[in-house]
């Protein structure tokens, strides 16, 4: 028998989607008010992800919810830590008590935690004042997974299951068409290259080794529920 895949999504957006896509995860990350979310958001999708026993995170942001979180702000990194606190206790409360399981970066500031050794020791001191045991998930071979390896961290890689990779491994810009996978095809054979040869194909046809712990899926894409459970469906027969 197949061994199920460990999926995880992005979540409290405010998109419509949760319901549908929760009972298909096994990890949320939670929107905490950087890009999107709000306190009466937050406490709904922690109770959805209760009801179906899915593992609860955080999804910080830069401050940005103009830009939903997709730019990168030249802002002070004392702003930048004081803002990832605030952010992360916003879950932290609902919870009550109870400890977050992971954190994932959100956006630009996913990207900059991959490439600036900087950004990620901001967001790894943000993680150590008010999760620390909390599992850190980001990209492989990422500047922010190194680093919380090194300070003891348990690091999940991940790989998205919904969005197209440049040679380099990096994501495609989501201002090039072709950025989004968004036919079941595309992702049956994403998911495909990612269980059983561990890596992926860029969007010009280059094989990238690529192995990871958790596939992504986002929560505000169209169809996102509807696909990944027919992937689903497909993969189990």
């Amino acid at each position: 028998m197949k061994s199920k895949p460990l999926f995880n999504a992005d979540l409290g957006e405010g998109t419509g989607n949760d319901k549908n896509l929760m009972p298909l995860i096994q990890a949320c990350n939670i929107a905490c008010g950087g890009h999107t979310g709000d306190a009466q958001e937050i406490q709904k999708t922690i109770a959805l992800a209760k009801a179906y026993q899915v593992k609860i995170g955080a999804h910080p942001s830069y401050p940005d919810r103009e830009f939903f979180g997709r730019r990168s702000l030249a802002i002070k990194p004392s702003e930048l830590y004081e803002s990832l606190l605030n952010q992360i206790k916003e879950i932290l409360g609902p919870l009550a008590g109870e400890k977050l399981h992971h954190i994932k970066p959100h956006g630009a500031l996913y990207h900059d935690c991959v490439n600036e050794t900087s950004c990620a020791q901001i967001f790894v001191d943000a993680v150590e004042k008010c999760c620390p045991e909390a599992i850190i998930i980001t990209a492989p071979q990422s500047a922010l997974g190194t680093l919380a390896e090194q300070k003891g961290y348990k690091v999940w890689r991940e790989a998205f299951l919904d969005r197209a990779y440049e040679a380099n491994g990096q994501l495609v810009s989501r201002l090039k068409d072709g950025a989004v996978l968004d036919t079941l095809e595309a992702i049956e054979n994403r998911l495909r290259n990612l269980t059983q040869k561990s890596g992926v194909y860029s969007i010009d046809g280059k094989w990238i080794n690529l192995k990871a712990d958790t596939y992504c899926v986002h929560g505000d894409h169209p169809n996102a529920a509807k696909l990944l459970k027919a992937v689903l469906e497909n993969f189990n027969n």
